[in-house]
This record gives structure tokens, sequence and C-alpha cells, in this order.
């Protein structure tokens, strides 16, 4: 198994598009951080954030951003002889978004085979084949679990409950207005959400809000109070508070760090 380009962490504006007829040549392993819209055989299938999609070498791709800036980690690669039974074993469907609870360690993976891919090492390329098969073995792991997960009569509802979350994190939610467009009680809505995305709705709420943050830190120069307000916070102490309390940094230290990577 060959490695052939890889990024972590990426972000793209809310117009990112990739249109590729013909694919890009080799397999393609997603991760997806933001909501996201992909065409699949003729159709549009919208996704929530944290997913991960594989495409098939020579399969069209095409996806983009929904409502949201497109951030996101990937790596091509291609396979050696015996690899194609390795990956036909693990049962990943191809062009079939894959909810992802644990996002942290997947990328952790990704930015661990960024260092390997780009720092040259030696014994580097048996490293990098190691990596692409935990990777893949992990992603086999969660796939059981989607079957028992959330009751099928309330997947695509939640799915799209999330999606709305993260395409407008400054909204005012609240669980008793999602539980009520979701027709159950606050009780059952709660359960049945941290069951299906391995987190409470209430943190998720806060992880959206985070997200969009970033962006806004990486890639304006607006100030800290009014990137709060945009992010849907009624004072920016609050906001920082949160801010800190769940990436370790205030929003000045993110800034900052940005700048100097």
């Amino acid at each position: 198994m060959q490695m052939t380009y890889i990024g972590h962490n990426h972000v793209h504006d809310m117009d990112f598009k990739i249109e590729r007829p013909d694919g890009c040549g080799d397999y393609l392993a997603l991760l997806i951080k933001s909501p996201a819209l992909f065409h699949v055989n003729g159709q549009d299938v919208y996704t929530s954030p944290n997913i991960f999609f594989l495409y098939q070498k020579g399969t069209p791709q095409y996806y983009e951003a929904y409502k949201q800036p497109f951030s996101n980690d990937w790596f091509n690669f291609t396979l050696d002889a015996g690899d194609e039974d390795f990956l036909k074993k693990l049962h990943i469907p191809f062009e079939k978004p894959i909810p992802i609870n644990n996002m942290q360690y997947f990328s952790l993976l990704i930015k661990n085979m960024t260092y390997e891919y780009y720092a040259g090492q030696n014994y580097g390329r048996e490293a990098l084949d190691h990596y692409m098969r935990l990777f893949l073995l992990k992603i086999a792991q969660v796939i059981p679990s989607l079957n028992k997960g959330i009751e099928k009569i309330h997947h695509d509802k939640f799915s799209l409950l999330r999606s709305k979350i993260y395409s407008a994190p400054y909204e005012k939610w609240c669980i008793e207005g999602l539980a009520h467009e979701a027709t159950l009680s606050p009780y059952y809505f709660q359960r049945l959400y941290k069951k299906n995305f391995g987190v409470t709705c209430l943190k998720d709420i806060i992880n959206a809000r985070i997200e969009y943050a970033k962006y806004y830190l990486s890639q304006t120069n607006l100030s800290i109070k009014y990137i709060a307000e945009t992010c849907g916070y009624e004072n920016d102490v609050h906001f920082m508070r949160q801010f800190k309390s769940s990436t370790g940094l205030t929003p000045s230290e993110f800034r900052l760090q940005q700048y100097k990577s």
C-alpha cells in the first residue's frame, strides 16, 4: 500500500467544490469535519460533520462545502499486490458516508502520517504502510457499531438536525426545541443523540461554535468580541472560557499559533 498525497487539517471557504469526472487516479480517503454535499450516482447526499468517505480508484468525485467552511483531512493511496484482498476483507463501503465518533483519534493518525510522508526518514514508506493499514482497520471497527446504533427510524432525522446545528452554530439552539423537532421527549432525544454521535447534544453545539470560531480566528482579523457574537455567544467572556476549555488555548493564543504555522 503506497501513499501518493496527503493533507491534514485543511480549511477552505464556503465556495469550495471538487469536480473530478474521472476521479483522481488513486483511492481517496476523506475525513470531513464540516457539513458537506456529495453527488453520488446522480443523487445529492448531505452529510453532517465528522464523517469518513472512501472513493474507489477511477470513481467520479463530486463533493463540496455546505453552508459552512469546508474542513478535512485526506490521503490518496494505491494498492500493491495482495492489498485488494486486505481492503475487501474490511468491508468498508465505497462512496458512502460513515459517521465517526472519535474524530480526534483518526485526525491524529493522519497528522502522524503527514509527518512521515514529508519527513523522508529511513523506513518512512514502511511506516506509512502500517499507518494506513491501522487507519483502515480502525475504520472497519466503527462499521458494526453503526448497524447497532440509533434506531433506523430516527437516523435520518438526527443526521439532519446535527447538520443544521453545524451549518448555523450561531442560532440559539436548545434541547427542548430540537427534541420537539425530532418529535421526542427531551430525555429520550438526549439519550439517542449521544448514542448515535458519541457526544451530548449540548457539547456538540459548543463544538460546532468552536469550529466556526476557529475558521474566523485563522482566516480573518476580526476582533474576538465580534467573532464571539458571530458564533452565537452573548458575551466574549463566556466565549473565551468555552474556547479555552475545548482547545486548551485562548482565542488569541490560537490565532497566534495559526499565524506561526
